[in-house]
């Protein structure tokens, strides 16, 4: 006796091998999927915190920069007090000289052979005026300055004859170029400062 199968195997073949690799293709692109959701996933709290990093960084970046525009204001005001300490100590070396000068002329003027009319201190120089009995005199005078540790130059700016109390007298200016003594000692600079304290 002869079996005959009816049943269409090849089809069922190729069904079930049709099927796998439609399910094999299911599960690689629910694989893929998953792939891709984890990657997004991943890339979305990268991005996020590098949000928040660059919200804190900003955020340090104006603090800083607070700090800065202090820091260049104190910078200002420093080189503003530097400057007035630098005048006022100015201020005190002319404040000085000018005292020793004076006291310099009053010592070094013979008083019964001239006088001076006028004193004109203008920062490290003095015009002196005056009237004289002869041109010795006015020579003697300008001699006497030059040996001042106070004095560094003199110069005769002009003479002239002038009629006083009847009598022919010599009118003269004189130019003075001041030094400060101890300036390049700076020990006797502090005792002359402990001295005028």
């Amino acid at each position: 006796m002869v079996y005959i199968n009816l049943l269409p195997i090849r089809e069922i073949k190729k069904r079930t091998n049709a099927i796998q690799q439609l399910s094999l293709f299911c599960v690689c692109f629910v694989c893929l999927l998953f792939a891709i959701g984890a990657f997004w996933f991943y890339q979305t709290n990268i991005i996020s915190a590098l949000g928040s990093e660059i919200g804190h960084l900003t955020k340090e970046k104006q603090r800083y920069n607070k700090i800065l525009a202090q820091i260049a204001k104190l910078e200002q005001d420093k080189m503003l007090i530097e400057s007035k300490i630098t005048v006022i100590n100015e201020l005190q070396k002319s404040k000085a000289i000018t005292v020793h000068i004076l006291d310099e002329i009053a010592k070094l003027t013979p008083s019964k052979r001239m006088w001076l009319t006028s004193l004109d201190q203008s920062g490290m120089s003095v015009k002196l005026a005056g009237m004289a009995l002869d041109n010795q005199t006015i020579a003697k005078f300008m001699e006497t300055l030059r040996t001042s540790e106070y004095v560094a130059e003199v110069n005769l700016l002009n003479t002239s004859l002038k009629v006083f109390a009847g009598r022919n007298l010599k009118s003269f200016t004189l130019s003075c170029s001041l030094v400060l003594p101890n300036a390049n000692d700076p020990e006797a600079e502090a005792d002359s400062e402990i001295k005028q304290q």
